[in-house]
């Protein structure tokens, strides 16, 4: 009798878990997935886009309301005061936050707002019946604007796509350097434009980790007309500033086509290895096609399990395995550089370095289920400990951007 039932479990775990289950179904397992489920009350879920154990989660934040807003977005918010490049989902502390890019026209203005009605910061209302959050994409309009915002990203870089209505009086984007989302707070932070369609830059932060280090580049679809950079309010001249409560102002002659990209690539380590994450990772500007092999990605690791049952049964589950990978996220580069707990750079290693591990939580269920369906990011988790504990001489309690 106990053989009998061992033996069932056995055939339900070998049928629910198949790496090949969906080869030949023609729908989607993506259609499933709801971002927006656990985005209201205590859920502080990411809602955004991005790829699979990516490190870059690019989303809208919300005026900063409190604790239910630790992801930086909350189903009962109304605002948009920019698209930022790192969230965290479903944890219980807010921070990251980082590299805050707004699009704009009209009036210049420096403060994201303090309330929705605040005419004079650049924030913008937005309504959910014209917001779409698939997996690897959210869009969404800006009332404010008239702007159709548009998300996707690989796994290191962020791909903005923002249609302006025709004629748009003094387009330009607000790019932040001081928001955080919750307690995060910049500690230094810089720019310099490269050349006339290139940004880069680097902000360093404390928040829930004391020391949390990014470099970025910033590559526009088009030239720039001017940028001013400001030290809180204060415009300063010249084309680079070092700081630490740094915005930019970028302005442009007029929106090609009505439609501006941006592609914003994240390292952990240096500028130049954020330069090269994007040549690498997306050296075009296909949009649509970003967004279809994003999907594609989700596809491939949802199709790993398979269940029968209700569509709303399956929009649950999916939404939840979904909600699996979005973090432990990347923390190396392409060639494999990342940043040492030590704050050492390592070069080329031999695994990819992850962070962001909720181990206080995803010990009892999220590990355990990695070892039925991502093997090799099993093996980076290893990989990561025990280099972790050779760099601190200690295991971590909660693993957090080199902290």
């Amino acid at each position: 009798m106990q053989f009998k039932k061992i033996s069932s479990i056995l055939f339900l775990t070998a049928s629910l878990f198949t790496n090949n289950t969906f080869s030949q179904q023609k729908t989607n397992l993506t259609q499933y997935i709801d971002p927006l489920i656990g985005s209201a009350k205590h859920g502080h879920v990411f809602v955004g886009a991005n790829v699979p154990f990516g490190a870059v989660q690019l989303g809208p934040n919300n005026i900063f309301e409190g604790w239910d807003w630790c992801s930086g977005y909350n189903y009962i918010g109304n605002t948009i005061t920019g698209f930022a490049h790192t969230h965290l989902s479903g944890t219980g502390i807010g921070d990251l936050g980082d590299i805050s890019i707004m699009p704009a026209t009209g009036k210049l203005l420096l403060e994201k707002g303090k309330t929705a009605d605040d005419q004079d910061g650049y924030l913008s209302k937005f309504s959910h019946q014209n917001e779409v959050a698939k997996a690897g994409y959210y869009r969404v309009w800006l009332d404010r604007y008239q702007i159709k915002a548009e998300l996707t990203a690989t796994e290191r870089v962020g791909f903005h796509q923002y249609t302006f209505k025709g004629g748009a009086e003094n387009p330009h984007i607000i790019i932040d350097l001081i928001e955080g989302i919750g307690w995060d707070a910049p500690v230094s932070a810089s720019f310099k434009q490269l050349d006339a369609t290139t940004i880069v830059g680097h902000r360093n932060s404390k928040g829930w980790a004391n020391d949390q280090r990014l470099y970025f580049v910033i590559k526009l679809s088009q030239s720039i007309k001017s940028l001013a950079l400001y030290d809180s309010t204060a415009v300063k001249s010249g084309v680079a500033l070092s700081g630490k409560k740094l915005k930019a102002a970028v302005s442009f002659n007029a929106i090609n086509n009505d439609k501006l990209q941006i592609k914003v690539a994240l390292s952990p380590v240096s500028i130049e290895n954020a330069i090269l994450n994007l040549k690498t990772e997306l050296p075009g500007w296909d949009f649509a096609a970003t967004a279809k092999n994003s999907d594609a990605k989700w596809e491939k690791e949802l199709a790993k399990v398979k269940i029968e049952a209700s569509n709303t049964t399956k929009k649950v589950f999916y939404t939840a395995l979904y909600h699996t990978m979005v973090a432990p996220s990347l923390f190396n580069d392409v060639n494999k550089d990342y940043l040492g707990t030590d704050k050492k750079v390592y070069k080329k290693a031999s695994f990819n370095n992850l962070t962001t591990f909720s181990l206080w939580d995803t010990y009892r269920a999220a590990n355990p289920l990695f070892t039925i369906l991502h093997h090799d990011k099993v093996n980076d988790v290893v990989n990561t400990m025990l280099t972790i504990y050779r760099q601190q001489g200690k295991l971590p309690v909660w693993h957090f951007n080199g902290q």
